[in-house]
């Protein structure tokens, strides 16, 4: 059948119109398929400059692997949740219909808990200190300790449930393998440190005294002092944060207290006392650790040449990676944040195997 032969046929069987429309009908076509290409080879995230420069993560990861790092383990740790809220919820409902009854039955934790008086008052002489409580006879918070005890009792037993249907279940959770994490060299300095010289593993902390976080933190880092004892000598740096008024003096009072070997005991009550660092009270706190007011005040004196070298370490902070505090530095591996002890001691075990 000839080219016109076949031209007339169609003109006959579906009219000029369609014939016309042909063309249009193979552009749509052809830009359907292109989409779901373009997108196969386009990521999701990137960042565009101009027409043709398209920045995708593995940039970031060249150009920062401990932020890209950073990235991938809050991911992680998002995906964990998830999973294990997901679990959770599966698990019950799998165990709810094996049993025949409904998952609210499962759920009832800590129903028929009630806590001894012996519990109550321990309880009470534990927090009667903490803010809260501070200064109440045991009569008026008592009601109050029972619902804190039941809590804590409901917790214990549904972290208790959850565990041991996980195992019954073999329920495992898998993310995505990090990447290692990238070691900074951290240059020697003379600040205020505790441990031997030569120990293998060094844990520089930037911080600042006013950082509630911070404070928070301090009992991790007394627990990791006092687990590996000789093995980890740890370096303090100040990092006082622009927007923390009272830090930048508090550092000054601390540097001060260095002379009178004084510093450790000084810093602990800084970091206690973290929201009530007016200038008097950080004066008042120095006298209160022992120290020789005439000389402290000397050396406060000299504020500007003290804050100099607390600048100082804020500068080499932000050039090895600081943004925020707290940050500590495992023989060069930051660990950003106040983090659970186990981020801590995964790396220290490492460092002390490998060296």
């Amino acid at each position: 059948m000839s080219e016109e032969t076949s031209s007339s046929l169609l003109d006959r069987v579906f009219g000029p119109k369609f014939k016309a429309a042909v063309p249009w009908v193979f552009l749509g076509y052809f830009l359907l398929t292109l989409y779901p290409i373009v997108k196969f080879f386009i990521p999701e995230h990137y960042m565009r400059l101009g027409t043709f420069s398209i920045y995708t993560l593995d940039d970031v990861k060249k150009e920062n692997p401990s932020a890209y790092r950073k990235y991938l383990q809050e991911n992680n740790q998002q995906v964990y949740r998830l999973f294990s809220q997901l679990a959770s919820t599966v698990i019950l409902k799998k165990e709810a219909a094996k049993k025949g009854v409904p998952v609210e039955e499962l759920t009832k934790f800590g129903k028929n808990y009630e806590p001894a008086q012996e519990e109550i008052i321990a309880a009470y002489n534990q927090f009667k200190e903490e803010p809260g409580l501070k200064g109440k006879p045991f009569a008026a918070v008592q009601n109050e300790i029972v619902k804190y005890l039941k809590a804590v009792q409901a917790d214990r037993e549904r972290q208790g449930l959850y565990q041991r249907l996980r195992e019954e279940y073999n329920t495992e959770i898998m993310a995505p393998e990090l990447p290692p994490p990238t070691r900074v060299a951290i240059e020697p300095s003379e600040n205020p440190t505790i441990g031997p010289a030569d120990a293998k593993v060094t844990i520089v902390e930037f911080s600042d005294f006013e950082c509630p976080y911070c404070a928070m933190s301090q009992q991790t880092t007394t627990a990791l002092r006092e687990q590996y004892k000789d093995k980890i000598k740890w370096v303090f740096r100040d990092f006082p944060m622009d927007f923390h008024r009272n830090a930048m003096f508090a550092h000054i009072a601390a540097n001060c207290s260095i002379p009178q070997g004084k510093y450790w005991q000084y810093n602990s009550l800084l970091f206690q006392n973290g929201r009530k660092l007016e200038k008097q009270n950080v004066i008042n706190l120095a006298r209160q650790v022992g120290l020789e007011m005439n000389s402290f005040n000397q050396c406060i004196a000299q504020e500007e040449k003290i804050k100099s070298e607390i600048e100082s370490d804020m500068q080499a902070g932000q050039s090895y990676g600081v943004n925020g505090t707290p940050a500590f530095f495992i023989n060069g591996i930051l660990v950003e944040g106040n983090m659970p002890i186990q981020n801590f001691t995964k790396i220290i075990d490492e460092e002390l195997k490998n060296n």
